[in-house]
């Protein structure tokens, strides 16, 4: 007699559910003792497959064969279930139509299917993927399919079969290549992936089109374009490194519930001041893309500004973008107009530039006047500190941050480290030294920065960054005597 629970259906899916996290060979095991217990319990298992050789690996060995190649993981023998821990680089080659029955269980394990990543480590022939269209409903396998992040490579055969991955579902799509995909990629592959964003669902909410090659003649561009300015209001989140033509960006600011956006474009001339998305979430990747960060103050300052650019500054949470030239007063000026920030980080290629100097350039007033513009920051990088040691920031601009960013857990910046142990011997002489503040930070990276100072010093400055920082757990950095700041 079966045990009351199991006739308790939403108690005993909270208990599966907690099972497959923590023990996923037992949640198999389960499955195998009880017809009843198959689908519920294997579902969740289905849920998000890391590619599709779970899948294929459902029908009997007679149909599959195996490919050359390496391949490692774990098969949970006996039962037909994925087994996360593999992961296969050969080719599954499908040598003999399965059964009816054969076919129908796959197409069942398919339906439960809600993400999917296909990744270059996996390769399927032709036939196969021929096979797998031809056998399912209208060329559909996941029918059910909410997210897809598809990285694509130059010569993926799935291409051609896109459709069966194309579920009305789908609200979330990644397409993903490496740098300089054009420079290599059949032109009928490009054909192909053009053809797969033109049929992807207006109703999508999220949208990533990752090819990292920017210039105006890219062959995507057209079809991306084509998407956006189709695409519903239900769009969230939307990030590409392709240009887009002035229709689609136009449309980008009009949609009300955009959050998201990553971009390396540049406004157009006129942007429209009607209506403009309240970010959450910006990311620019290029020098030409930064000019967006003036755009809530100069269309604020406008004749007719937007009924919703009141809220521009105020809603963005992350702030990502690559900053090339030198990081200075001009930076503060931009940024500090973003007072709600959670999260900013700067990027840079080179932080030294490639010469022998810093191209940090804020000042320990221009961290105390960032600190107490953006008191909510929880994360700041601001470029990776390099070993030139020339900046003119000091433990000074550490004890602004701790003053005014309370919730800050993670630090990235630089600071001269020249003259750390005086600073740090004047702040403790000093007593209280941030008036026993209650900053939050728990990590800094230094990066290369440099820390030569003699083994005796070492405790001092310790026991400094613990009066600035409270929570202080370790300092992550390569040069010098970092690793040898012990805090407790």
């Amino acid at each position: 007699m079966p045990h009351p629970i199991i006739e308790i259906d939403e108690l005993l899916r909270l208990i599966l559910a907690e099972l497959v996290e923590t023990s996923p060979r037992t949640t198999v095991s389960l499955a195998l003792t009880c017809r009843s217990l198959e689908e519920p319990t294997l579902r969740p298992l289905w849920r998000q497959q890391k590619s599709l050789y779970h899948l294929l690996r459902v029908l009997p060995n007679r149909c599959i064969r195996v490919g050359d190649g390496n391949s490692f993981g774990v098969i949970v023998s006996g039962c037909n279930s994925p087994a996360h821990r593999i992961r296969s680089h050969s080719p599954q080659v499908i040598e003999h139509d399965p059964s009816v029955e054969e076919w129908a269980r796959l197409l069942r394990y398919a339906s439960w299917m809600r993400r999917l990543y296909l990744d270059r480590d996996e390769w399927h022939t032709s036939d196969t993927l021929s096979r797998l269209s031809s056998n399912s409903p209208g060329g559909l396998l996941f029918p059910n399919l909410e997210w897809l992040h598809w990285d694509v490579y130059e010569s993926d055969t799935a291409l051609a079969y896109f459709r069966l991955f194309l579920s009305p579902h789908l609200q979330r799509v990644t397409l993903y290549a490496d740098l300089d995909l054009f420079d290599y990629i059949p032109r009928s592959q490009l054909a192909a992936i053009i053809r797969v964003i033109s049929f992807l669902p207006t109703s999508l909410e999220y949208l990533s089109v990752m090819y990292d090659s920017y210039w105006e003649e890219n062959p995507l561009k057209d079809a991306v374009s084509s998407f956006i300015c189709r695409c519903g209001p239900s769009l969230r989140g939307f990030g590409t490194f392709i240009p887009l033509s002035e229709a689609a960006i136009h449309r980008l600011t009009q949609l009300p519930n955009l959050s998201h956006w990553t971009t390396a474009q540049e406004p157009p001339q006129a942007v429209p001041t009607s209506i403009f998305p309240s970010l959450e979430h910006l990311h620019l990747n290029s020098n030409d893309a930064l000019t967006w960060l003036h755009l809530p103050v100069t269309l604020r300052n406008s004749p007719a500004p937007a009924t919703s650019l009141t809220n521009v500054g105020g809603a963005l949470k992350t702030l990502d973008c690559c900053w090339s030239a030198t990081l200075g007063s001009n930076f503060l000026s931009t940024i500090a107009e973003f007072q709600n920030l959670v999260t900013l980080r700067v990027r840079t290629y080179d932080c030294s530039n490639g010469g022998g100097y810093c191209t940090f350039h804020l000042t320990d007033d221009d961290m105390e006047h960032l600190a107490a513009a953006l008191p909510r920051l929880k994360h700041l990088r601001l470029r990776q500190p390099c070993q030139a040691n020339t900046c003119n920031t000091t433990v000074a601009s550490l004890v602004s941050l701790s003053a005014n960013c309370l919730d800050l857990t993670l630090l990235e910046t630089h600071f001269n480290t020249l003259t750390i142990t005086d600073d740090m011997r004047r702040l403790l002489d000093r007593g209280a030294g941030c008036d026993q503040t209650k900053c939050k930070l728990r990590s800094i990276l230094v990066g290369n920065m440099p820390l030569e100072v003699r083994k005796e010093d070492i405790e001092t400055i310790a026991m400094g960054f613990k009066v600035i920082f409270p929570c202080l757990t370790d300092i992550r950095g390569s040069g010098g005597h970092w690793q040898q700041l012990i805090f407790t």
